[in-house]
């Protein structure tokens, strides 16, 4: 059993036509984790932003 994982394992590593799927998951997943981010931390961003913007507009 474990040599039959290990064996497709290893084909799909040599598989470089799947690799694009894979790299689709995974920047999908870093875009939901900050978009789960985003909406939790929303209005702490929110205040830091305008924060920063308003120290560097006012010394305009």
């Amino acid at each position: 059993m474990k040599t039959k994982i290990t064996q497709a394992i290893r084909n799909f590593h040599k598989d470089e036509a799947g690799i694009e799927a894979i790299q689709v998951v995974m920047i999908l997943a870093i875009a939901a984790v900050a978009l789960i981010v985003v909406r939790t931390q929303w209005n702490s961003i929110k205040l830091w932003f305008n924060r920063e913007v308003g120290d560097s507009v006012r010394d305009w």
